[in-house]
C-alpha cells in the first residue's frame, strides 16, 4: 500500500473550565502553556482515565464532557509525535494542586487562546467554549 501511518503516543488532555468560565493552563517551565492531561494506557476507558489523570496531576474533581478536537504535535520533552484528543472538561473548583507540572494559571478563554503555541490548540479552545455556551445543563444558560 505504501502509505505512512501515524507512529507515536496517544494522549488526552482537558480544556478545563473553572466554575466562573476561566480556562486552566499548565506548564513544566520548559514548554509553552498547554492543557493538563497525559498519555492513555492501551486498555483504559478514555473518560474515566482522563478524570483520574486530571485529579492526580492537578488535584481537581472534574466532569469530562465531549471531545472537541484532535491534534498531532510533539508534546513533552521527547521528539516522538503525539496524537491528542482534547476534551471539554468542567472543574468543580479552582483549587489546583500540582504534582507533575511546575506552574499553572487560570486564564479567560480569550487569554488562553492567545497563549496557545499553534492554531489547532486555539481552535480547540474556541470549540470547547462554543460547546459550553450551548450546554443547557450549565448554570446561567
Amino acid at each position: 500500500m505504501g502509505e505512512d501511518c501515524f507512529r507515536g503516543q496517544v494522549t488526552q488532555r482537558g480544556i478545563v473550565f473553572g466554575p466562573e468560565g476561566d480556562v486552566l493552563l499548565v506548564t513544566s517551565g520548559l514548554r509553552p502553556w498547554t492543557f493538563p492531561g497525559g498519555r492513555i494506557e492501551a486498555d483504559a476507558d478514555p473518560e474515566p482515565s482522563l478524570r483520574r489523570r486530571l485529579y492526580e496531576n492537578v488535584g481537581l474533581q472534574t466532569t469530562i464532557e465531549r471531545p472537541v478536537k484532535t491534534v498531532t504535535d510533539v508534546w513533552g520533552s521527547g521528539d516522538e509525535p503525539v496524537y491528542a484528543v482534547l476534551y471539554r472538561v468542567e472543574a468543580r473548583s479552582r483549587n489546583v494542586e500540582l504534582t507533575e507540572r511546575d506552574e499553572y494559571c487560570w486564564y479567560t478563554p480569550e487569554g488562553a487562546i492567545e497563549e496557545m503555541p499553534f492554531r489547532p490548540l486555539s481552535d480547540a479552545i474556541e470549540r470547547a467554549l462554543a460547546d459550553r455556551e450551548t450546554d443547557q445543563s450549565l448554570p446561567n444558560n
